[in-house]
């Protein structure tokens, strides 16, 4: 582990000398980034991505993103420094080294749909859509699924198709498994406009192997036909696909699959609690088999609220309701004003310290530690708040604005650089790189919960905390006109957010243009030439 620390103290290093730490910076885009629009500064790395960050590699050019961008050389790096590699991801394939990724780049594209939207320039869109439409054409396995997620990515220096962790599957050959883990939230509709018989074809994948209990609607996160991780964050990502089949084709049988899986989570709760373990199939021998984490509020039941807003079949919204009252109840310590990492289904929270080693060093005793950063594992603190500023929009119960403007004063008490945790698995992360900033993402991700909350609310602290956020963001991690994934790392890497950031400077500036009228809306209302354009609020 001490190598690490001393890595990482080069590689911090380096990032300083490239940035300049701002004034460099403030010397090649302007004066002061707080004079120019946050659009422009959205606009600028879109643009220098479309120009340096597609495919022009091997024998084969394709119209897609890379994952991974020097932002000095504005080059893909075949192999990456390992860099924050093994407190952010653990598994290299993870971050599609030398390659392209359409599931880790649905936040970016979103950001390019949406500039389009405000800027009227339509080549952002187009982009995405030729992106899209080129995986969708010819990266497609023998099963209808897209070789994306976690387990997957296609490589732009051999021009193949890569992956790890390979299973066997239910028709006993080794595969690469199709997985949908930790980003929800897919432009399915994007998708669909520029192919919809490949997305048909995905989600109709995701029933037949990735529902492996038709009856009772448990899942596996790995689409091999076997029965596996039942996770909730999986579950909620195959829940809007279906909800999503639904609102296009009116087909009855998809909201039905849709309801299964949301029924088999729900079947497996405490009853006297509502609360339900991470994986329920674990059994409570196994820590996420027996506790209640903030995947579930964080990921799944936005899933949900989700679901419900599409269909409007009011069980989503239901379970979803029944879930965050239960952790906003149960899973706040009004002691310290912060919220527990865990719950055990009697709602007793499980203390620290935690286990260092093994698989158990995932669970998250203790409090919950805003900046950790791991992009997977069971922590989703700025997820959930997210969620219980979604929940209020929809449903006005007080007790998540309640539960939502804790998180919000917890936030601006322990800013990104505060170390939350004490002897954790990434402890050299937290001394070290962690105190100079967090990932673009949860920058993007923590200025849209502020701009959500002001939206609904009206109260102008919150858009001036998101103001700040984002110049923070901005001063921290723009360089040569893009946006790093994090302060100490000189590469724009998609895993790491940047995409989320991005949406989240395109919606602060429409607020900004005139935060009243956007109040009394309760939107973001973006006119161009198709009409009128909403922004979804919560940057999923």
């Amino acid at each position: 582990m001490r190598r690490s620390v001393r890595f990482f103290t080069t590689c911090t290093l380096i990032a300083i000398i490239n940035s300049g730490m701002c004034g460099v910076r403030a010397e090649q885009t302007g004066k002061n980034h707080k004079d120019s629009s946050y659009t422009k500064r959205v606009r600028e790395c879109v643009d220098l991505l479309m120009t340096h960050g597609t495919d022009t590699y091997g024998n084969v050019h394709a119209p897609t993103l890379v994952t991974i961008l020097d932002v000095q050389s504005r080059t893909c790096p075949r192999d990456p420094e390992k860099l924050d590699e093994q407190f952010r991801v653990t598994r290299r394939d993870r971050r599609s080294p030398g390659g392209s990724n359409l599931l880790t780049d649905q936040p970016t594209l979103k950001a390019m749909y949406a500039l389009s939207d405000i800027t009227g320039n339509k080549n952002y869109a187009a982009f995405a859509d030729r992106y899209c439409d080129y995986v969708m054409k010819n990266l497609v396995d023998q099963q209808g699924f897209f070789w994306w997620g976690w387990h997957r990515h296609y490589d732009v220096f051999k021009d193949s198709w890569e992956g790890h962790n390979p299973n066997r599957a239910k028709w006993g050959e080794n595969v690469i498994p199709h997985e949908i883990h930790a980003i929800n939230g897919i432009a399915w509709d994007r998708l669909w406009a520029v192919d919809k018989d490949a997305v048909a074809a995905e989600i109709a994948a995701i029933w037949k192997w990735h529902v492996i209990d038709k009856k009772s609607g448990e899942i596996n996160r790995h689409g091999d036909g076997n029965r596996g991780c039942d996770f909730t964050m999986s579950g909620g990502a195959f829940i809007e696909a279906f909800v999503f089949m639904y609102s296009q084709t009116k087909d009855q049988q998809w909201l039905d699959r849709a309801k299964r899986v949301a029924d088999y989570y729900w079947n497996r709760r405490d009853p006297k609690t509502n609360l339900l373990p991470e994986r329920p199939n674990a059994g409570r021998g196994r820590f996420d088999g027996g506790s209640f984490v903030t995947a579930n509020t964080g990921l799944y039941c936005h899933s949900l609220l989700k679901a419900f807003e599409i269909s409007g079949e009011a069980s989503f919204r239901d379970q979803a309701v029944a879930y965050l009252k239960a952790y906003a109840e149960l899973g706040y310590d009004k002691k310290t004003g912060k919220f527990w990492g865990a719950l055990k289904m009697d709602g007793t929270p499980i203390p620290g310290p935690r286990v260092k080693d093994g698989y158990g060093q995932y669970e998250p005793r203790g409090h919950l530690d805003l900046w950790e950063p791991y992009v997977a594992g069971y922590q989703y603190p700025i997820y959930t708040a997210q969620a219980y500023a979604y929940a209020y929009e929809l449903t006005k119960e007080p007790i998540f604005l309640q539960t939502a403007d804790r998180f919000a004063a917890w936030i601006k008490r322990a800013p990104p650089g505060t170390p939350e945790s004490a002897d954790t698995w990434y402890d050299d992360y937290s001394s070290g790189p962690g105190r100079k900033g967090t990932y673009a993402g949860k920058y993007g991700r923590t200025i849209s919960f502020f701009l959500h909350l002001y939206v609904v609310t009206g109260d102008r602290q919150y858009l001036d905390d998101a103001r700040v956020l984002a110049d923070t963001a901005v001063d921290k991690l723009c360089h040569n006109g893009l946006l790093r994934g994090h302060p100490a790392k000189p590469y724009y890497e998609a895993m790491d957010g940047v995409g989320y950031l991005l949406y989240a400077l395109l919606e602060l500036d429409q607020v900004l243009k005139d935060p009243k009228k956007v109040v009394a809306k309760g939107a973001i209302v973006v006119d161009n030439d198709k009409g009128q354009t909403t922004m979804n609020l919560d940057n999923w």
